[in-house]
C-alpha cells in the first residue's frame, strides 16, 4: 500500500513528502537540507518554526516551534528556519593552551582557514589520534581575539579520554579537525530583552553571545545568571569586570556562595520577572538547561537551548566501549562532550 502524500513547504520551497515523514527526512526528499546534527531531540540545531498545517511535534513544540528531527508530518505544511552558516570541514593545529582557573583550560586553534560561527553555536573538534568532541568557540576572555584564530573553554576531568590530555599528548602543534558550525541557541538581531544563563563552560557561548549583543545591539536590554557547581568553576572574572563595566547586570552562584558577591541559589530561581517579550538563551548541564526551559515556558518566553552532555567522565577502551553499547540500546544519544 502506497504512504498518503502531501506538500511541505519549507522556507518559501514546496516540496513533496510522505504523511509520516520527519521534517528532515521531508526536507532531504526535495534535496532540501534542513540544518541538522545529533538527529535525536538533543542538540537542537533542527528546531523549526511551524509557520501553519498539521505537523505533529510529538512533545517537543515550544511556542510555534519544534524539532525538525522528531515531529512528522501529519498533511499540507508550511516552515522555516533561521539562515546558519554551512556545515563545514575544516583543518587546523592547537596554538595555545592557557590555564584560567584549575581544571579549566583556554584552549586555541588557528586554522587553514576562516571558520564562520554564529555566536552560541558550536564544533565538533578532533584532535588528531582521539574521538571527537563538541566545544563551542567563544570571544577570548581578554578579548584579544585574533583572524582564523578559534577559542574554546575546555573542563578538565580527571584520567578522561581528551580534555585530561590536554597540555600533555594534545600539546601546541597537535593537528586538529574542525566540523560545523551547529546548534540552534545562537544570538538573532531582535529589539527582546535577553536573559543568558549558564553553568560550568556553558559561560562559552553565553560569553559570545552577550560580547556580540552589547557590541553589535547596543540598546537592547541584557542580564546574565552564571552558576557553577562550586565558586572554584566561577573561571570567568575578567569577563565579570567587563561586562559589569558596562553596566550589564550580572550574578553569580554556586553551592558554596557567600550569599553577597556569589549567591546559592539555582540560576533558574535567579531569572527575575519574565514576559512573553523575554529572550532566554541557556547552556551547560542538561538539569540547569531544563529547568531554565521550563521556567521560559511558564513565561510564554522565547527559549534557545545549548546543552552540554559530559561524555569524559571515565577513559580507556573500556568505557569507549561501554558508551557505544548504551548508545546502541537507546534511540537518544548523547548530542555533545564538552
Amino acid at each position: 500500500m502506497s504512504k498518503s502524500t502531501c506538500t511541505v513547504t519549507i522556507n518559501g520551497k514546496k516540496i513533496k513528502a510522505n504523511v509520516g515523514d520527519t521534517l528532515i527526512d521531508a526536507g532531504l526528499g526535495g534535496r532540501l537540507v534542513l540544518p541538522h546534527d545529533c538527529c535525536s531531540g538533543q542538540c537542537e540545531t533542527c528546531r523549526v518554526r511551524v509557520l501553519n498545517g498539521k505537523v505533529d511535534a510529538l512533545g517537543t513544540d515550544e511556542k510555534s516551534t519544534v524539532l525538525g528531527c522528531l515531529a512528522v508530518l501529519e498533511g499540507d505544511a508550511e516552515i522555516s528556519y533561521d539562515p546558519v552558516p554551512l556545515v563545514k570541514t575544516l583543518k587546523g593545529t592547537v596554538d595555545g593552551i592557557r590555564k584560567i582557573k584549575d581544571d579549566y583550560l583556554e584552549v586555541r586553534i588557528r586554522t587553514t582557514k576562516p571558520v564562520t560561527w554564529l555566536p552560541g553555536q558550536y564544533l565538533r573538534a578532533t584532535f588528531n589520534g582521539y574521538p571527537a568532541r563538541d566545544y563551542s568557540p567563544t570571544t577570548p576572555l581578554n578579548l584579544d581575539a585574533e583572524q582564523n584564530v578559534i577559542v574554546f573553554h575546555i573542563k578538565v576531568y580527571p584520567n578522561s579520554i581528551v580534555s585530561s590530555k590536554l597540555g600533555s599528548e594534545i600539546g601546541v602543534g597537535h593537528p586538529v579537525k574542525l566540523r560545523g558550525p551547529f546548534g540552534n541557541g545562537f544570538l538573532r538581531r531582535q529589539s527582546e530583552p535577553i536573559v543568558l544563563t549558564s553553568t560550568g563552560t556553558g559561560f562559552a557561548p553565553i560569553w559570545s553571545i552577550a560580547v556580540a549583543a552589547i557590541l553589535g545591539q547596543p540598546d537592547r536590554p541584557i542580564r546574565l545568571v552564571v552558576g557553577s557547581r562550586t565558586r572554584d568553576g566561577l573561571y570567568m572574572r575578567d569577563a565579570v569586570r567587563w561586562l559589569q563595566n558596562r553596566g550589564v547586570p550580572i550574578t553569580l552562584t554556586a553551592s558554596d556562595g557567600d550569599d553577597d558577591t556569589v549567591l546559592t541559589a539555582r540560576p533558574c530561581e535567579l531569572l527575575g520577572e519574565l514576559t512573553p517579550d523575554h529572550v532566554i538563551y541557556s547552556a551547560g548541564a542538561p538539569s540547569h538547561v531544563e529547568a531554565t526551559r521550563e521556567v521560559a515556558r511558564q513565561a510564554g518566553a522565547t527559549f534557545y537551548a545549548d546543552p552540554f552532555y559530559v561524555a569524559e567522565e571515565t577513559s580507556g577502551l573500556k568505557s569507549l566501549a561501554t558508551s557505544l553499547i548504551r548508545k546502541a540500546k537507546t534511540p537518544f544519544v548523547t548530542a555533545a562532550a564538552r
